[in-house]
């Protein structure tokens, strides 16, 4: 796939967790998701560098004997 990078206002990603000042919800926007093919449930790594934020995601591994 080819690299995209796409800008976005820190308020449209970011909230505030209520009782939480040390994490914030981070929302990723619904036409992120269709283009990299993300649905609910899909384990993501998400990796934060020089102001940068790349997300991907994570395959399933399976065992040595194929399964999940």
């Amino acid at each position: 796939m080819e690299d995209q990078a796409t800008t976005y206002k820190v308020d449209d990603i970011f909230q505030d967790i209520k009782g939480d000042d040390e994490n914030v919800l981070m929302t990723i926007p619904p036409e992120v998701s269709e283009r990299m093919g993300w649905l609910p449930g899909d384990n993501l790594k998400i990796t934060v560098e020089d102001g940068r934020i790349e997300i991907v995601k994570i395959e399933e591994q399976k065992d040595i004997n194929g399964e999940k």
